[in-house]
């Protein structure tokens, strides 16, 4: 096995709810004189981004100083071998409460967590940062979302969990195992954060809408404008819904909700004259095509000359005119909505 696989087999039990990327690292003329610092990659076991992620996996956040920090041996073949990974304990004293989740355990006054340690080759020891992540140093400050686990103990939520928060400004202290200015960890975020929206605060992935990350959202301020932030930001649902769990099932049974299936009906709705919704022809001939796909037989064929003909098939009018009547029939006795004529509601062009 490679040192670069120990390494990231290693880093992937570090921190118990993940490790993922965001940000590359600092170009070498931004870096002061230190010690190399090894990038590794991991994957995070909880979403831990978001503002949104935050208030609905985490428990608590809170401004966090780092005292000390110990070895954790490396194993007696890496030992044996001349490298390895030795890992890494810190205690952290907790300070100013920043936002807790209602019902929240309370956070002890002081906290020991494993985290990112070194990489060794004989007698060189080189410190392993995860991308996009502060080690957790000591003599720096962080504000730290926290989550308690069901076995009773406090872990950082995850990769993005931990904010350099050195002179009360969010951004400025240690970040990847480099000690940033605020303007540069402004830089690295903006750079790339890839749910960083390009105009406002949402970017959409598909028919995902994320939001941008607490990073981007909050660096260069004070620690008051993240607790204004949480403090006005909804949790999912489903979460919410199961906040007696702790963050690992609660993630668990959000991402074992069903989307909800689309039916024939729910896809008719808007075409309902009680909803007043607009549509252009194309547009009503998009909502009609996608009625095709969710019949059969004759119900299905009649439904796609009249699809076709509102997407622009003019030959197809006499035929439309034919079908309609047995459109607007079946989706009325299907759904049990009037649906009127089933004609075209707005003359603006489709944006």
């Amino acid at each position: 096995m490679s040192t670069r696989v120990k390494l990231i087999s290693a880093l992937a039990g570090v921190a118990a709810l993940g490790a993922a990327a965001f940000i590359s690292p600092l170009a070498a003329d931004d870096r002061p004189e230190r010690p190399d610092v090894i990038l590794a990659q991991g994957k995070d076991g909880l979403p831990n981004s978001s503002p949104v992620d935050w208030v609905s996996y985490g428990d608590q956040v809170a401004v966090v100083d780092v005292t000390s920090e110990a070895e954790i041996p490396a194993s007696a073949e890496e030992v044996a071998a001349g490298e390895g990974y030795i890992g890494r304990r810190i205690t952290l004293d907790v300070g100013e409460t920043v936002w807790s989740r209602p019902g929240a355990p309370t956070l002890p006054s002081t906290l020991s967590l494993v985290v990112d340690g070194w990489s060794f080759q004989g007698a060189t020891r080189t410190p392993i940062a995860l991308e996009q992540s502060s080690r957790l140093e000591p003599g720096h400050t962080y504000v730290l979302s926290l989550a308690k686990l069901s076995d009773g103990t406090w872990s950082a939520l995850g990769s993005q969990s931990a904010l350099p928060y050195d002179g009360d400004t969010i951004g400025a202290g240690e970040y990847q195992g480099q000690t940033v200015t605020t303007a540069q960890f402004d830089a690295a975020v903006k750079s790339h954060d890839k749910h960083a929206a390009k105009d406002g605060g949402y970017v959409s992935q598909g028919a995902e809408v994320i939001m941008e990350s607490v990073a981007y959202l909050t660096v260069g301020k004070p620690v008051d404008y993240v607790e204004t932030l949480l403090t006005t930001t909804d949790p999912n649902p489903v979460a919410e819904a199961n906040f007696d769990l702790d963050p690992i099932a609660r993630f668990e049974a959000v991402a074992g909700t069903d989307e909800p299936v689309e039916t024939f009906c729910s896809i008719a709705a808007p075409l309902a004259v009680a909803s007043a919704s607009q549509f252009t022809s194309s547009e009503l001939g998009g909502v009609l095509d996608q009625l095709v796909a969710k019949e059969s037989g004759t119900d299905a064929t009649d439904l796609g000359v009249l699809a076709a003909f509102h997407s622009g098939d003019d030959s197809l009018a006499s035929q439309a005119g034919t079908v309609r009547p047995r459109v607007v029939a079946n989706i009325e006795a299907q759904c049990g909505i009037e649906v009127g004529d089933l004609l075209p509601t707005s003359t603006a062009p489709a944006e």
